[in-house]
């Protein structure tokens, strides 16, 4: 393993909604980078469909999974949006904004997007933080040591 497994995270899922069309994809590195204003960053793959997508959208939304939704992450991150409906056998609900929540989530975040910048393979998408709230108690899912964790002991 190489150190960078040990970077751990939560494992949330960012959804977007780009006129009526949702999608969501199974994210790990997403991190904190100012607390005033709040903003995350999150990390997406330039040849993802969500990459696409999130190009084209005003907003994105992160629920933060809880360590009992593997399977969701699992189908947020195999699954292409561009061919298959992630959400059709997922719980939601939608946001101010139009974004889906996943029901049983621990956390949602409603980001707008502020900034985009080219890292390599990937794109940081900058994201201010206009709403929030915490759905529950629950210990979020975790990745570390590159792959995902139910529960950090």
């Amino acid at each position: 393993m190489d150190a960078l497994g040990k970077l751990y995270s939560s494992v949330a899922v960012v959804s977007m909604n780009l006129n009526g069309k949702i999608n969501g994809i199974t994210v790990a590195w997403i991190v904190r980078v100012s607390i005033k204003p709040k903003l995350i960053v999150i990390s997406i793959g330039k040849t993802r469909y969500s990459h696409e997508l999130l190009n084209k959208v005003e907003y994105y939304g992160v629920s933060v999974l809880s360590c009992k939704q593997k399977e969701i992450a699992k189908i947020f991150g195999t699954y292409s949006g561009r061919n298959y409906d992630k959400f059709k056998n997922v719980e939601y609900t939608f946001s101010k904004r139009g974004l889906p929540i996943i029901n049983g989530s621990v956390a949602y975040l409603e980001c707008k997007i502020i900034d985009k910048f080219d890292v390599g393979d990937h794109t940081l998408f900058v994201g201010e933080v206009v709403d929030e709230k915490v759905l529950s108690n629950e210990k979020p899912l975790i990745y570390g040591e590159h792959k995902i964790l139910e529960v950090l002991d």
